[in-house]
């Protein structure tokens, strides 16, 4: 009704049955961004098609981790079986594993629009063979043993209660102890865990505790083969937004094996 305005699409996918809609301006600019980045698909560097992340689904904006993940993966010698992509998220990790010759990735998620848009993204392609889905926890319903378990939790510690998308950013006190938990139990003996994460809590001062280093200095469970660092690229000179710390930003690819 408004002149101008732009058609979203999320309206008639997400709700076939209603045709009129009263929402603030600013949820408008987020729905309709949303609609564009799925339809016209976003371009990351280690892989060669788009992906088209759902309504609601974290997507990466920054491509270090994956870049640092893609080069560890040029250079895996392991078997390449099967995998567990935990918080599949918008698939890239997924993909990049299918990519480097990965038979089968298992892919979980707590988000339902995760699972909804990656089955529509892969349809009844080769891909939608290669990557099996499932809506859980952690490891969800997967709980055969596996060759290579790979990790990109929340960055930053929980502050406040949590909506669906805040999960994909900050974690809450049980989250790495119950993933540890459960990854001894589904990583094969000569298998390894992968985690991606950065120091970004450490040096905003959020937290001076390092959550995969705990774990190695009082699990008992795992020990560090290596750990790969990058720095993170300077914030933009047109944002207006304080990041003088991204000068000290690194990402982090923690690459563990059982003890």
């Amino acid at each position: 009704m408004v002149k101008k305005s732009p058609t979203i699409g999320w309206f008639e996918k997400l709700y076939p049955n209603t045709s009129t809609f009263l929402l603030p301006f600013p949820q408008v600019q987020g729905l309709n961004s949303s609609w564009q980045w799925y339809l016209k698909g976003i371009t990351t560097p280690v892989l060669r098609n788009k992906i088209h992340p759902y309504y609601g689904t974290y997507f990466p904006t920054r491509f270090e981790h994956l870049e640092l993940f893609d080069n560890w993966l040029k250079h895996y010698e392991g078997a390449k079986k099967t995998a567990i992509d935990v918080g599949i998220g918008s698939g890239v990790l997924s993909l990049q594993m299918v990519k480097h010759g990965f038979q089968k990735v298992f892919g979980t998620d707590t988000n339902p629009n995760v699972i909804v848009g990656l089955a529509e993204f892969m349809g009844n392609t080769k891909l939608s063979r290669k990557i099996m889905l499932d809506f859980g926890h952690l490891f969800g319903k997967w709980d055969k043993q596996t060759e290579l378990i790979v990790f990109n939790p929340p960055w930053l510690p929980k502050t406040h209660d949590l909506d669906s998308l805040d999960e994909a950013i900050y974690y809450d006190e049980k989250l790495f102890p119950d993933f540890f938990k459960v990854a001894k139990e589904r990583l094969l003996p000569e298998g390894k865990l992968v985690v991606i994460f950065s120091n970004l809590a450490e040096i905003t001062g959020v937290t001076k505790e390092h959550p995969i280093a705990k774990e190695l200095l009082e699990g008992g469970r795992f020990q560090l083969e290596k750990c790969f660092k990058k720095r993170v690229k300077k914030a933009s000179n047109k944002t207006k937004r304080d990041q003088h710390w991204r000068v000290l930003e690194e990402v982090e690819l923690w690459i563990l094996k059982n003890k």
